[in-house]
């Protein structure tokens, strides 16, 4: 005979901010971030042994900006202060300037 549970978990643990929009991803993201939250002395996170920061780590990262309100999820993600510093980027690269040749002709990435 096989038992099953019917009781939801009641885990306190992790007190849910107010600006969360996506309690479940929410939930889930803290439960992954607490799972692989440290490198060991090798650069291996200790929970999956591969390379630190792992993959589970950056997506429980990605999701726990996304479970927030999608102003907060916006601006995290799309920092528009961040894309004044790309005409400096684009000096940098001397002559070829953001263009390239093709056939003999000059143009511009976007032609």
């Amino acid at each position: 005979m096989v038992s099953v549970d019917l009781e939801l978990s009641t885990d306190t643990s992790h007190t849910e901010p107010t600006d969360i929009s996506d309690r479940l991803l929410w939930r889930d993201a803290q439960r992954l971030l607490g799972r692989h939250d440290r490198p060991d002395e090798h650069e291996h996170c200790t929970w999956c042994g591969q390379h630190w920061p792992c993959p589970p780590r950056r997506l429980a990262e990605r999701a726990d900006a996304a479970s927030r309100h999608w102003r907060e999820a916006w601006t995290v993600r799309h920092d528009l202060n961040g894309l004044r510093t790309l005409p400096g980027w684009r000096a940098d690269l001397g002559e070829r300037g953001g263009s390239i040749m093709r056939n003999g002709t000059r143009r511009s990435h976007f032609d």
